[in-house]
């Protein structure tokens, strides 16, 4: 009988995401287990909400580099005590879906026995059940996950499979309250443009991100033709991207770029009729909240990782008929200059995509 189980993700928006039917198919069929996850700072917001999940374990790599410059024992302590708190609740297995020999490691170290998980170039040594992997490329990224529970004796099939998300009561009020003195009614067709793709990808986001001056003229036919309210999103780092199209609307459309926490992108999104975006972590967040998508995909391989599952709700645009797409694979890529798969793409094909998942 497995009473405490352990899952490791220590990926970004996208790939935690991924994992939430794991999480749930777990807790269906040991609806008396604990589990425990542990992922990074960023994520765990979204985590911490996750009914069927019973404690987060914040790993962050960056505090532990910061503390290894400042004092090698500081880093030792907080090593010791991050380890420490997850000896302590006695799992009887771990899920690693890492893809690094370091969890593993660390896992077996504080004497979990049963260590399952995703063995990716033989990284995964010291795991007791293993599905090897190259890397993820000829399906999607939950089904990956999900093969790792017949090492549990887990049929998926049984179960259904939709990534979910939750958004706190606090963060739904908020955003009511923010839409509304933003001039925006419950009647009003609002529609989320994200111009970014999230923070995973740091300097080479621009590889895959559509033109903003695309988004631009978008938001303007959107907001004139189908009198549709335009709200911004995405990080601190895409700000000049969400000022430069605000700006181009003449204040028009609401710029929330940059100045939320997750928790309340989360609320936003789940108040929009439909998301249009770069593929990133807010794609997989509005898939999660169950929102209408439009996403536009370049290097990346939209049947690995686009909305899933697939269907009418999200469109996906990308330029076919391209050899050279999709370029990244096993998780690296070309750094092409061209972008052709998506400078390509046209307003009037995105447009066109926005009309059918809105049915407007």
């Amino acid at each position: 009988m497995i009473n405490k189980i352990l899952i490791i993700n220590p990926f970004g928006i996208g790939d935690v995401i991924f994992s939430t039917p794991l999480v749930e198919i777990i807790k269906k069929r040991f609806p008396n287990s604990f589990i425990g996850y542990v992922c990074n700072k960023r994520v765990s917001e979204l985590m911490l909400l996750n009914p069927f999940l019973d404690k987060i374990f914040i790993y962050e790599k960056d505090d532990f580099r910061e503390a290894w410059l400042m004092s090698r024992m500081e880093c030792a302590r907080k090593i010791i005590s991050f380890l420490s708190g997850i000896k302590r609740e006695k799992f009887d297995i771990s899920i690693d879906l890492s893809l690094n020999a370091q969890y593993s490691m660390l896992l077996w170290l504080i004497g979990i026995k049963n260590r399952v998980g995703l063995n990716y170039r033989q990284r995964g040594k010291l795991l007791t059940g293993k599905i090897d992997i190259e890397g993820f490329d000829n399906k999607h990224v939950v089904e990956y996950y999900l093969d790792v529970l017949k090492l549990l004796g887990i049929n998926p099939d049984k179960y259904e499979i939709r990534p979910k998300i939750y958004v706190s009561a606090v963060n739904m009020k908020w955003a009511e309250d923010s839409l509304k003195e933003n001039g925006v009614s419950k009647n009003d067709l609002l529609i989320g443009v994200i111009p970014g793709c999230g923070a995973s990808w740091g300097a080479d986001a621009k590889y895959r991100r559509w033109d903003k001056t695309n988004f631009t003229a978008l938001a303007k036919i959107l907001a004139e033709k189908h009198r549709s309210k335009i709200i911004l999103l995405g990080n601190a780092s895409e700000m000049n991207i969400c000022e430069s199209i605000s700006n181009a609307m003449n204040g028009s459309a609401i710029n929330y770029c940059g100045t939320t926490s997750i928790g309340r992108l989360t609320a936003l999104i789940s108040k929009c009729a439909a998301i249009i975006t770069n593929d990133g972590g807010p794609l997989h967040m509005a898939v999660g909240l169950g929102v209408k998508t439009v996403s536009i995909f370049g290097p990346v391989n939209e049947l690995v990782y686009g909305p899933y599952p697939p269907g009418d709700d999200h469109v996906i645009v990308l330029k076919k008929g391209l050899a050279c797409r999709p370029c990244y694979k096993r998780f690296k890529y070309n750094k092409c200059e061209n972008r052709l798969c998506l400078d390509a793409i046209t307003v009037d094909e995105v447009l066109r995509a926005a009309e059918k998942v809105l049915a407007i």
